[in-house]
């Protein structure tokens, strides 16, 4: 009985492996700003997201999806960092709670760059906000391309979000 309530407060499981801790820091590796991606997003915590995220971050819109997001009179098919961490802020205080589940292990390196540094992270998605009281909020699902890029530090960041059709 004491061998299972020390293996507990170790924070191991019965496989004797010791579950990572988030959000990841270092960001040494691109698969750790995928993670750290959705935990910002499970605790909604803006400034781990604002780091997460490359300041020449794209979001790629679904072409039903494009609009006038930053009111210029242009109909917008991707937006920037700002937009990104506004919408998502927006959700962090507007709703109680915030749930992304991302789903895969697909990755790849991503042709569109030419130095071949970046590698891009195939996944499925479910992302919940809501309000228990009254019971209020949305849900969407889908898949989309994680791309993620070292910067000069060796700090890997989320470069795009390409939202994709579900086949």
């Amino acid at each position: 009985m004491s061998t299972i309530l020390i293996t507990a407060a170790c924070g191991t499981n019965a496989t004797g492996i010791t579950p990572p801790v988030l959000p990841h820091d270092p960001v040494d590796e691109g698969w750790k700003a995928v993670e750290n991606y959705e935990h910002a997003y499970n605790t909604k915590d803006a400034d781990l997201l604002a780091v997460t995220l490359d300041s020449e971050f794209l979001h790629h819109l679904l072409e039903g999806d494009w609009g006038d997001y930053n009111g210029d009179g242009i109909i917008d098919s991707t937006w920037g960092y700002d937009m990104e961490l506004s919408m998502a802020e927006g959700y962090f205080s507007e709703y109680e709670y915030c749930e992304l589940n991302l789903e895969g292990d697909d990755h790849y390196t991503w042709p569109d760059d030419p130095s071949g540094e970046s590698l891009a992270y195939q996944r499925s998605y479910y992302f919940k906000v809501y309000n228990k009281d009254p019971y209020q909020g949305f849900i969407e699902a889908g898949e989309f391309l994680l791309v993620c890029k070292p910067d000069s530090t060796g700090t890997w960041r989320l470069t795009h979000l390409i939202d994709q059709d579900i086949l």
